[in-house]
């Protein structure tokens, strides 16, 4: 009798029996903060703040070493930006916060300690721009009133409209794409058997512009920070 078909499926048990030993996956959940580097000085009187989001993933852990994993972690960040005008205009602004879907792949260097686990987590990600939301108040020229002052002084204040729309996106001027590296700072508590308790902080840095070049000569990047807790689960005992 040939037993080469019976060792075949022993060796391609053992291999995925080791291939689920060493792997573990998860769900992570928490805050973005995204600040948006351009180069606005032909902006008058305005200011470039950062806006607060948040975010989802599902991390994928691969142990290579007792050291050393390979991870992935698909899922949706916010990255947003506000543009605020600060003179006789003050309280006029333009809000976008913009949904990505993220990609993020990399390396853990792990550094086990009795219950606790520290990872630094070095790697590159690509993402795409899914959806965007834009909000904010513009002056009314037509809706001025005069205030006095106690010096007498006679000043104008405009009314401020709102709106609170869908971004649209155009072909020409949007880059939906967007590819950058990030590194992340780690800490997970095992509680029992498979089960870890995590949390996370991550900076991902833009290294492509959000702006074609045929529209704007001036590069607008994303530099992202996200901060997560989440659970972990181990196919290693």
């Amino acid at each position: 009798m040939d037993s080469r078909p019976v060792l075949i499926l022993i060796f391609l048990f053992l291999q995925k029996t080791s291939l689920f030993a060493q792997t573990s996956f998860g769900v992570e959940g928490g805050l973005s903060y995204n600040t948006y580097h351009t180069n606005i000085t032909n902006r008058s009187a305005t200011t470039l703040k950062g806006v607060t989001g948040f975010s989802a993933d599902l991390p994928f852990r691969y142990k290579i070493y007792s050291w050393l994993y390979v991870t992935t972690a698909p899922g949706i960040v916010q990255k947003g930006y506000s543009m605020n005008r600060t003179d006789s205009l003050y309280g006029e602004y333009d809000r976008h916060i913009n949904t990505f879907l993220q990609l993020p792949a990399g390396v853990s260097l792990v550094y086990d300690w009795r219950r606790l686990r520290g990872t630094l987590d070095p790697g590159l990600y690509a993402g795409y721009w899914l959806a965007g939301r834009v909000k904010g108040a513009v002056a009314d020229v037509f809706g001025v009133t005069d205030n006095t002052n106690s010096a007498g002084q006679t000043t104008e204040r405009f009314q401020l409209s709102s709106y609170d729309e869908s971004y649209s996106f155009l072909s020409q001027r949007d880059k939906r794409w967007e590819f950058g590296w990030h590194l992340g700072l780690g800490l997970q508590y095992h509680l029992t058997g498979r089960y870890w308790i995590t949390a996370a902080g991550k900076y991902y840095q833009s290294l492509t512009s959000q702006e074609k070049d045929a529209v704007s000569l001036i590069p607008a990047y994303n530099r992202t920070w996200t901060f997560s807790i989440g659970g972990l689960w181990s196919l290693d005992k």
